[in-house]
């Protein structure tokens, strides 16, 4: 237990009760009393620096309300955090975290959709996170790498640290985009990084200054806001929920001149639809007009097709030496995300101011597994991306059988691939409140907000707006997925405007 600590209560900013909540992540998964978990997470967000000493925690009656509580469940945990030290309310000046120890270095609100990346709770299904089951194939691979690995000495034998990458991968990327994918590529032209984020996280830091317009579709992978959001970058979001309108880009990249434009056009992360052939040129050629803006074409989810359509070609493929068209993927999607294996296909220029930043963050990806998926690349990607379409279609048939089964008033754009479904909930309902709902019935969903630059989602701390869709992530096991869609209706899609303690 903590003794009392005195402070000054002038000047703090405060967290607005839609941004605690997404904090929160999985608060109500234990066993316990709902006040006594809720206390112990802001605790535990208080320890991380994640809420610091001097935050003005939201009013009461907001945070029920975000929470879908009763006011007097919000108001025992305040008492217990009182009680325990960590907090102190003043008459006017609301309830705030005390002094702890921590560092200024230490604070970084992230976005909360990664919440659930650093808990230890359990929920019966989570649909947050669209992460795979390892392929077979890369299983067996694994398992034995010298039956995939010719030559394992030749990776041994060296120091091991390759900052651009193993060349053997490299020369794999680059014939894969240019056979398979119809991007003509150079092992020159590729880095690897250590999985789609840190290949997001690297063009950010290496081409966007602190204060710089970088503009992205509304909603969009909640890492790229994550990460612009610690870059300082000033974010523009374009809508993008039915689509992204071409005219909607060029009066944005007119206006304001951003050093990035950041885009999912080959089954979009959330809504899983496809950029048309038309956009597709309008935006090469408004890159062409624009050499001063990266264009960033994200491919994590390009060989995800969900139909027997082949995916398009990259928007590189339009203008194959166009500097500022920039294509960047990830196997993780296919293969499996414990390889943590990403790249960029970029300009030579780029290229090296990329290696020298991420030679300074880890002198280069771990070798040994680079070695063991380029052979995979080159002989058996066709078998396995066959495995993971079938394993995909069966998730996604099953979740959206559940969900018109169960909740037929809810929508979504029917996607043409990826592993999400954005589903609009009936009437005005609120997806964090009823993503707090869900949790205590044992699913984990992620609120829209969290993917929306508009509504605060990129880590601002902010009050947050609120969001009437929820990303689904199709990954889990049918049975579960099926299961899932019941619980979801028991929370019941109104369960945003009702409080529960």
């Amino acid at each position: 237990m903590r003794g009392p600590a005195r402070f000054s209560l002038a000047g703090s900013a405060g967290i607005g009760a839609a941004a605690l909540a997404d904090l929160l992540g999985h608060w109500p998964a234990a066993d316990g009393p709902l006040y006594r978990l809720l206390a112990t997470r802001i605790v535990r967000l208080a320890d991380t620096g994640e809420l610091p000493a001097g935050l003005r925690l939201p009013p009461e009656r907001d945070l029920a309300a975000a929470l879908s509580l009763s006011r007097n469940t919000v108001a025992a945990a305040y008492q217990l955090l009182r009680d325990e030290g960590m907090a102190e309310s003043r008459q006017g000046a609301g309830t705030r975290i005390v002094p702890h120890r921590t560092t200024p270095a230490a604070v970084h609100r992230a976005n909360g959709f990664f919440a659930g990346l650093l808990e230890t709770s359990v929920v019966d299904a989570d649909l947050t996170l669209a992460v795979v089951d390892c392929a077979p194939q890369v299983a067996a691979a694994l398992a034995d790498p010298a039956a995939v690995v010719g030559g394992i000495r030749e990776v041994t034998g060296t120091s091991g640290y390759f900052p651009l990458g193993l060349p053997a991968l490299r020369e794999a990327i680059a014939g894969h985009l240019t056979d398979r994918l119809g991007l003509p590529a150079d092992p020159a032209q590729v880095i690897v990084t250590t999985g789609g984020q840190q290949a997001v996280d690297l063009l950010i830091r290496c081409e966007v200054l602190p204060g710089q317009p970088v503009a992205v579709e509304d909603p969009t992978f909640p890492g790229v806001l994550d990460a612009l959001h610690r870059s300082g970058a000033r974010v523009i979001g374009m809508p993008a929920g039915a689509g992204l309108d071409p005219e909607r880009l060029e009066h944005v990249v007119r206006t304001h001149r951003p050093a990035m434009v950041y885009l999912i056009p080959t089954h979009h992360n959330p809504t899983g639809l496809v950029m048309p052939a038309g956009h597709r040129r309008r935006v090469a050629r408004l890159a062409a007009a624009h050499p001063d803006t990266l264009f960033v074409d994200d491919m994590t989810l390009t060989e995800l097709p969900l139909g027997d359509t082949p995916p398009p070609a990259p928007l590189a493929a339009l203008a194959p030496r166009q500097p500022n068209l920039v294509s960047a993927g990830s196997l993780s999607k296919v293969y499996w995300g414990g390889l943590r294996t990403g790249w960029i296909r970029a300009s030579a220029g780029l290229i090296a101011r990329m290696a020298a930043a991420k030679a300074a963050a880890d002198l280069g990806s771990p070798a040994f597994p680079q070695a063991v998926i380029a052979a995979l690349l080159n002989d058996q990607h066709d078998g396995i991306l066959k495995w993971r379409r079938e394993w995909l279609r069966a998730r996604h048939d099953a979740l959206t059988g559940a969900l018109r089964a169960a909740l037929p008033e809810w929508t979504w754009p029917e996607p043409d691939g990826g592993l999400t479904l954005w589903v609009r909930l009936p009437g005005a309902g609120d997806s964090g409140a009823f993503a707090q709902a869900a949790l205590r019935h044992g699913v984990a969903v992620v609120p829209g907000r969290l993917l929306s630059v508009s509504s605060g989602g990129a880590g601002s701390g902010g009050a947050g707006q609120r969001s009437e869709h929820l990303r689904l992530a199709f990954t889990q096991a049918p049975d579960v997925l099926a299961r899932s869609a019941l619980a979801l209706a028991q929370a019941g899609p109104g369960a945003g405007s009702r409080a529960r303690g």
